[in-house]
């Protein structure tokens, strides 16, 4: 919690900087993500996601985004899902913005028969990117993540972990 408020805290001058000359409005997008899940108890696993998005501006500086993610490596697939508060300024050049909110998530592999074959993953999620306009609606995106910073539930038990990574997407808006 104080790593969110303190990404809350950092970012909230950079968006009050720039002026914006873009309107509310849908947009929708797709890209991928090289994201890094850390176990508390120790160690790591590595995925590559394909993600789609898609959201609304309510006004050029604020809006709401969701965002479905997969991934399979090694018999282990990862599915989640995140919903954010979206803050966001541009200009003619390029755009900044930060994510705050929520993921929902599911890692499951091949158990034996009978076993719950899941381990149920939720927690806090926030990032920040920066983005360029190719076109007026379509936007290139580069953004570092914490996707989820909570815990993963197994059997009963819970186990602290941190999903992190850096993405690359488009948008486009209408």
């Amino acid at each position: 919690m104080k790593k969110w408020l303190a990404a809350l805290a950092l970012g909230l001058p950079m968006v009050a900087v720039a002026g914006d000359n873009s309107t509310g409005g849908f947009y929708v997008g797709g890209g991928a993500a090289d994201l890094k899940m850390r176990f508390d108890e120790g160690g790591s696993l590595d995925w590559t996601t394909g993600e789609i998005l898609g959201g609304y501006k309510h006004s050029p500086f604020v809006g709401g985004e969701a965002r479905l993610g997969y991934g399979s490596d090694n018999g282990l697939d990862l599915l989640y899902t995140s919903f954010y508060y979206r803050t966001e300024s541009s200009n003619d050049t390029a755009k900044t913005y930060l994510l705050f909110g929520y993921t929902l998530g599911q890692v499951k592999f091949d158990g034996d028969v009978g076993e719950d074959d899941s381990v149920n993953l939720n927690g806090f999620s926030y990032g920040a990117g920066v983005g360029f306009p190719v076109t007026q609606q379509l936007n290139f995106n580069l953004e570092a993540r914490m996707v989820l910073d909570g815990d993963a539930k197994f059997d009963g038990d819970s186990e602290g972990i941190e999903l992190s990574g850096v993405s690359l997407n488009v948008d486009y808006r209408f």
